[in-house]
């Protein structure tokens, strides 16, 4: 008989690390830890990855001046009484929404720092920078500042902490800026972009939808007389002839010009020089076109020619630059690279190495110099050069073996909520691994078990739709790799069945936890330790679902079977006794109140 009572909260689904992925330990009251308040910072928050000046910054300002004419914006874009029109009180109406699109490497990214630049100096109170290239990491960006607000509560997970950051942004009567970029789904940022009040957004995107979405500005590549002036403050080689042609080759476009300027600056050559070297380069069967691809194919000469240099120059590059090719282009943390260096004080070499690549223009450094970024054009050189040399999957497991040493400085338990944003940014790394294998038979048992840890560490946070999906693909691919009766797989199983238990969604918890106890009574035997957690979780999925006539007498035989293999006194044991009283106990009041029922209905 099944009682509708709610659940007594006490079902033993905790989860912990079991034989390399994650196993619910037998008899621990499941939990969360949840984070202490957030405090409020009183001064300006600056979310996000904002790009720093790069080398020969070229600013932008026809570009720029329209931009801030779009949103309204700070004094340094705008005449005085512009400015002030645009940051006094909102009393209402829609948001300030501008749509920037063009081809890959026209500098767009680097536009919409230029205003953010801005509105930090003329410090505006919130300053958010959101990689917008998946739903997932609009998600994250926006719950990430609803904690930097005070806004996120403890229960909430990462979709009610982003609204948060939505409803806040919404109502604000001061000035703020949300910066999508990099978007690639109107639907998904009109979904997270307030519709009122006084915040500006910028979207920066390849796709000419958000033009038609909202209001546009095309970014175009520089114009000669741009290109060459860039190359002449970049190189102090005043040869305009020679500037000229160097930027017809390259199309005028920003990045490729950036990769040019750098080669000429470090080998100390001429533009006639330069030119013969990038013409002595073929890309062609490197590098495949994609539907979309509108650059010219000299861009993508121009970074492998600026790659080859660093190589030969700078000892670090060509292990750096491989691993940052196939990680997030949202950015990589430096703490994430510090065991690239044997150092004693390895945030200081690395920093140094960092800013030896910068200075290649191959890579950026936020504002902040905690991450180095790295343009998915440049990235995309990177993969394809290492998929022809046959070295992706080499380079693969480098960029695995170098999350996974970060993965081991994260902690268990409520200590975990202080890494909230390790964590988040440890999925998005891990996740953009998954996304480069070339094919599902390329994912290593090392990958798939960090995959695993993320799952947990989502189910951790509190945070169950992620963890659910996570947990849910990591099933498929050990039951693919691994095999239905791999231990891990069987781990893995056990791990979902909590995870939809915690999220309340029984009818599929239920099975699941039964067909993993049959499993691990057939494979490991009734009286292995995880046949014991298998049948205590199963036990706790009943008692949550009001089924006491089946929760008991499997929380009886589990306790008789814990006495006899881990003794009366072990932890485990105690755990389970406890849970059993309190089952006994409500099955107690259960009866009492049916008692109840029946005199009343008399």
């Amino acid at each position: 008989m099944n009682e509708a009572d709610p659940p007594s909260g006490i079902s033993g689904d905790h989860i912990e690390f079991h034989g390399n992925l994650i196993e619910k330990a037998v008899g621990v009251e499941h939990h969360h830890h949840y984070p202490p308040e957030p405090s409020r910072s009183s001064d300006q928050i600056v979310e996000g990855e904002i790009p720093q000046k790069p080398p020969g910054f070229q600013p932008r300002g026809e570009l720029l001046h329209r931009l801030a004419a779009l949103l309204g914006g700070p004094s340094t874009l705008l005449g005085e009484s512009q400015s002030r029109n645009g940051q006094e009180a909102s009393t209402g109406g829609a948001v300030a929404i501008c749509a920037m699109a063009g081809i890959p490497g026209v500098g767009k990214t680097m536009l919409a720092a230029s205003y953010a630049w801005a509105c930090q100096d003329a410090r505006w109170p919130v300053i958010a920078w959101i990689p917008a290239e998946t739903t997932d990491q609009i998600v994250t960006g926006l719950a990430s500042l609803a904690s930097r607000l005070g806004e996120r509560r403890p229960d909430d997970d990462t979709p009610t902490a982003a609204a948060r950051a939505k409803a806040w942004l919404a109502a604000t009567t001061r000035p703020a800026l949300l910066v999508f970029d990099n978007a690639t789904d109107v639907a998904a940022v009109r979904s997270w972009t307030p519709a009122t009040g006084a915040t500006r957004v910028i979207i920066t995107t390849r796709h000419g939808a958000f033009l038609r979405a909202y209001q546009p500005l095309e970014v175009e590549v520089f114009t000669p007389e741009q290109a060459i002036a860039f190359l002449r403050e970049r190189t102090g080689l005043t040869d305009t002839e020679g500037a000229k042609a160097v930027a017809s080759e390259l199309g005028h476009l920003p990045l490729a010009l950036a990769q040019a300027a750098a080669v000429i600056s470090r080998l100390r050559i001429d533009y006639a020089a330069y030119l013969e070297q990038l013409r002595s380069v073929r890309l062609s069967e490197n590098l495949t076109a994609e539907s979309g691809d509108v650059y010219p194919t000299s861009t993508a000469e121009a970074i492998l020619l600026s790659v080859t240099h660093a190589e030969a120059t700078l000892p670090i590059a060509s292990r750096i630059l491989p691993i940052l090719a196939v990680l997030s282009p949202a950015g990589v943390p430096l703490a994430m690279l510090n065991t690239l260096s044997d150092d004693a004080n390895p945030q200081f070499v690395v920093r140094s190495m960092l800013a030896d690549l910068a200075d290649t223009s191959l890579i950026t450094v936020s504002e902040d110099g905690t991450t180095a970024l790295m343009h998915r054009l440049v990235q995309r050189v990177l993969r394809e050069r290492a998929a022809h040399h046959n070295e992706l999957l080499s380079v693969i497991a480098q960029a695995s073996a170098l999350l996974d040493a970060f993965d081991n400085t994260l902690p268990d338990g409520p200590q975990l909520w202080k890494y909230r944003t390790d964590v988040e940014m440890l999925v998005e790394q891990t996740d953009t691994l998954y996304q480069h294998l070339p094919n599902d038979d390329a994912l290593t048992e090392d990958l798939l078990r960090l995959r695993a840890r993320c799952g947990r560490y989502l189910y951790e946070l509190a945070d169950l739709r992620r963890a659910i999906l996570l947990l849910e693909s990591t099933l498929t691919d050990a039951e693919r790799i691994l095999g239905p009766d791999h231990p891990d797989t069987l781990t893995s199983r056990n791990n979902l069945a909590g995870a939809y238990e915690s999220a309340g969604d029984l009818n599929r918890a239920i099975p699941l936890h039964e067909r993993t106890l049959a499993d691990h009574e057939r494979i490991l035997g009734p009286d292995h330790p995880n046949t014991l957690t298998s049948r205590n979780n199963l036990a706790g999925a009943y008692q949550a679902a009001g089924d006491l006539n089946r929760a008991i007498p499997l929380h009886e035989r589990t306790l008789a079977d814990a006495e006899r293999i881990l003794g009366p006194d072990h932890l485990n044991t105690q755990a389970i006794r406890n849970i059993l009283a309190a089952a006994r106990a409500r099955a107690s009041r259960c009866g009492w109140r049916r008692l109840l029922a029946r005199r009343r209905s008399r």
